[in-house]
């Protein structure tokens, strides 16, 4: 979830999008590509799918709707080549997280605190992955659940799994279940910090100062995760 430099795709998102953009996007340069697609993600983002408009994302990257569209054949694969993005930055995340972190708690803690550090470094981001909750991009659903959500399902999945077998959490844990639980806790921790609207909805359960904590929220969640998901012999 933390946000990768953003002066170039990495390589895990290079090979989700080349799909969808044209072998003229791919001989322009890194940073005009970077460019282009940062003024897109900032339009989707504020204005949403429909109220993006594509002359608009040209004139702030600096060229013509014609070359866009030489770049892109379809408004709707400059968005999902911005999910499919986003999935590579995920993918690189999880990843390193989970070779470089071993134990369970830890990773949460780890995939926390990204979360956050994402959500405070890429809003825009953040605010396109809400965007596609909405009933505005129902006709995309399946592609965007798809494509966001695999890699973490895939990931929680195993790292719950080999939790149990360590002994880290309760026996009867539901591979799947605890992690479709912990993605959602991850996920509204860091949608509260990267949208005014939940960012407030935390403060009404919270208040305003623990609220502004990104480390005691954060403790917060942990201490809950750790009793939910804790082995009952390890509870104190």
């Amino acid at each position: 979830m933390s946000h990768r430099s953003s002066h170039g795709l990495s390589e895990a998102a290079r090979k989700g999008t080349r799909s969808r953009w044209t072998p003229t996007f791919e001989r322009i340069s890194e940073d005009k590509r970077r460019r282009v697609l940062d003024c897109a993600k900032r339009a989707f983002a504020r204005r949403g799918y429909s109220g993006a408009n594509v002359n608009v994302i040209a004139r702030e990257a600096g060229i013509s709707v014609g070359s866009l569209y030489q770049y892109f054949q379809t408004k709707e694969n400059l968005f999902l080549t911005l999910i499919e993005e986003s999935h590579g930055t995920l993918t690189f995340v999880i990843d390193e997280i989970f070779s470089s972190v071993p134990s369970f708690f830890d990773r949460v803690e780890a995939l926390l605190k990204a979360a956050v550090e994402w959500s405070r470094k890429d809003p825009d981001l953040l605010n396109l992955y809400i965007a596609c909750t909405t009933e505005e991009l129902a006709p995309l659903a399946a592609k965007l659940s798809g494509r966001i959500e695999s890699v973490a399902a895939e990931g929680y999945r195993r790292m719950v799994a080999e939790a149990r077998t360590r002994g880290e959490i309760a026996p009867d844990s539901s591979d799947s279940v605890a992690a479709f639980c912990l993605d959602n806790l991850l996920m509204i921790v860091q949608f509260s910090f990267g949208s005014p609207y939940y960012r407030e909805r935390l403060g009404l359960f919270l208040g305003s100062r623990t609220a502004g904590d990104e480390d005691a929220v954060i403790r917060g969640v942990m201490s809950f995760i750790r009793q939910a998901f804790g082995h009952p012999s390890r509870k104190p």
